[in-house]
């Protein structure tokens, strides 16, 4: 089977995420990532504009929301949130920090019905055209922090068009569907 970023489906719409493209171009391409990475048949899915609450009763929309049905449990383990914003405005910081904040705000929102050593990780990525960073939420700091693996840098914009940044992607990628 090949690798996420060898599929051909994948690679051209990676090639259609332009300057002047709407946000939905992003959205295809992660929606395709994030379902070849964590497959149905294996429990996960992948809501667009999945609507949840956040603190003090207001509500949002995350732009992609996955979850994990394990083991024919009725409860799905809400534990990545993709937030896609359009190429274009990778160069703006004021973007990327905009993008922190509402995953700052998503990813606290997340149930804490168990003790903080007993909580499953939560994780999440913000896309700005083909660039991808990823963080993980930090119960200790109530924050969000530059997050990867073992062996990849943290708080790196990844451009999954590089050939040289997808397996780092992937390890990345691997890692959170190994560990969530």
């Amino acid at each position: 089977m090949p690798q996420v970023f060898e599929v051909h489906a994948i690679k051209q719409e990676i090639k259609r995420i332009d300057r002047a493209g709407p946000e939905c171009v992003a959205y295809g391409v992660w929606n395709a990532i994030l379902s070849w990475q964590f497959p149905v048949v294996d429990g996960y899915i992948t809501r667009p504009q999945d609507k949840h609450t956040l603190q003090a009763g207001r509500k949002g929309y995350s732009d992609l929301h996955t979850f994990h049905y394990r083991d024919r449990e009725g409860k799905a383990t809400k534990f990545l949130i993709t937030l896609c914003k359009r190429k274009g405005l990778e160069g703006r910081k004021s973007v990327w920090d905009e993008g922190a904040r509402q995953l700052k705000e998503y990813l606290s929102a997340n149930p804490k019905t168990r003790s903080v050593h007993r909580r499953t990780p939560v994780y999440g990525i913000i896309t700005v055209g083909k660039l991808m960073r990823v963080y993980k939420y930090s119960d200790v700091r109530k924050d969000i922090v530059d997050w990867a693996p073992r062996g990849v840098e943290k708080g790196v914009a990844f451009d999954i068009s590089d050939e040289e940044h997808q397996p780092k992607i992937a390890k990345i990628l691997d890692h959170v569907r190994d560990n969530h």
